[in-house]
């Protein structure tokens, strides 16, 4: 329950995070522009946030753009497993608010603020997040602890993933500039 917990609320903070952006620029009117000035706008964004993922790779930090917190890792303590989740999933889900590896979300809100990439661009973000950490949590084998023999979180997942921060970082990278290959390729049809 905890972990359906945690992906319903990432599921609903993405998608409205997203959706959110994406109305904001219908309200602005950018819609209204021409699709080759909000397009070569969305390349100037991606450019611009590649260059930061690429300066964040090279001093091997995390993207420079975003909050510097992370949830408070109390909160199942004091809401309980279920609600707990929930909330860790709705604070995660923003997008905004905590530690990022990479600019990407960054570019996909540029892309739904001017209207280039749907609303419901934020539910897809969202499926990328609930689909690996879901299968982390339910089907990756928890360690016993030596002392009691209870089953213990399995720590050496995120250990695992903080070692590789760059592998992910590089990956990020190169679906950024695919993106960006793809939006010039839209400008210049």
């Amino acid at each position: 329950m905890p972990t359906a917990a945690l992906c319903a609320g990432f599921l609903v903070s993405a998608t409205l995070t997203f959706a959110v952006a994406s109305f904001v620029g219908l309200a602005l009117g950018v819609h209204l522009l021409p699709a080759k000035v909000r397009l070569f706008a969305a390349l100037l964004c991606c450019v611009a946030l590649v260059v930061l993922d690429v300066w964040a790779l090279r001093r091997r930090s995390m993207c420079p753009v975003t909050f510097r917190r992370q949830t408070p890792k109390n909160l199942v303590f004091r809401y309980g497993d279920t609600r707990g989740a929930l909330i860790w999933g709705l604070d995660t889900g923003l997008a905004v608010t905590t530690f990022r590896v990479s600019a990407v979300t960054w570019a996909l809100i540029g892309l739904g603020l001017l209207n280039v990439a749907p609303w419901w661009q934020g539910f897809a973000y969202g499926v990328g997040f609930c689909l690996p950490i879901a299968v982390a949590i339910l089907l990756v084998p928890r360690r016993r602890d030596h002392q009691d023999g209870t089953p213990r979180e399995p720590y050496w997942i995120s250990t695992m993933l903080n070692r590789r921060r760059g592998i992910v970082q590089g990956a990020a990278l190169l679906t950024a500039i695919g993106s960006c290959a793809a939006v010039a390729v839209a400008v210049a049809s």
